[in-house]
């Protein structure tokens, strides 16, 4: 079993440098360009299932995927971004304006979450929900989803706690892979990967 994790292509959203959550971004110029390259990449991948965000980003991406791949991409709703309520849309400036308590909370440690927030439990528990998924097919399985999700899956496989925020970084369109070791154990053999990203990776990114 090999599942590779895809984070979609450079957004909108991402463009503007803005906090996208569940708000649904296109794809920017460049972001299609990723993905065309990640699905060169891909190409001779015997896939056994290909999943995706419902989010239009995720989509897109994997539609782009899918025409190399030969495969259409079936829905998962539990691999949608994280809610982040409130802040959606906004840039880290504007943030940092409007909820200033929240934000100097949660450098001191503590566990304060903005108004409308999807919760890091629920989070957990859905992202857990499609690992698991994801994870029971004998074979090769993509997933396009989002920098929060694999980040999530990478903190679960590895152990390290969720909490620790900024320990996964997830370039758009770049590759994780979750592979079983011969115990059966769930192990990180990939991260980040974006080397077939040659002079398209996207200079600036804040979610």
């Amino acid at each position: 079993m090999r599942l590779f994790l895809v984070r979609h292509g450079e957004s909108e959203g991402n463009a503007r440098r803005v906090f996208q959550g569940r708000l649904d971004y296109g794809l920017t110029p460049r972001g299609e360009l990723q993905a065309r390259s990640l699905a060169a990449r891909l190409s001779g991948i015997e896939l056994v299932h290909f999943a995706t965000s419902p989010q239009r980003r995720a989509r897109l991406t994997a539609e782009i995927l899918g025409s190399t791949l030969g495969r259409t991409a079936v829905p998962l709703p539990e691999l949608s971004e994280y809610d982040i309520g409130e802040p959606s849309g906004l840039t880290v400036a504007e943030v940092r304006e409007r909820y200033p308590g929240i934000l100097e909370a949660q450098r001191r440690g503590e566990r304060v979450e903005f108004p409308g927030e999807e919760g890091r439990e629920q989070f957990q528990s859905r992202v857990r929900r499609a690992l698991d998924f994801l994870t029971a097919f004998d074979g090769d399985v993509v997933a396009v989803t989002h920098g929060g999700v694999v980040s999530a899956v990478c903190h679960m496989v590895t152990g390290v706690d969720l909490v620790r925020r900024g320990v996964f970084h997830v370039g758009n369109c770049s590759l994780t892979v979750i592979e079983r070791d011969r115990r059966g154990r769930l192990v990180l053999a990939r991260h980040n990967d974006a080397c077939h990203l040659d002079g398209l990776a996207t200079a600036f990114d804040t979610g």
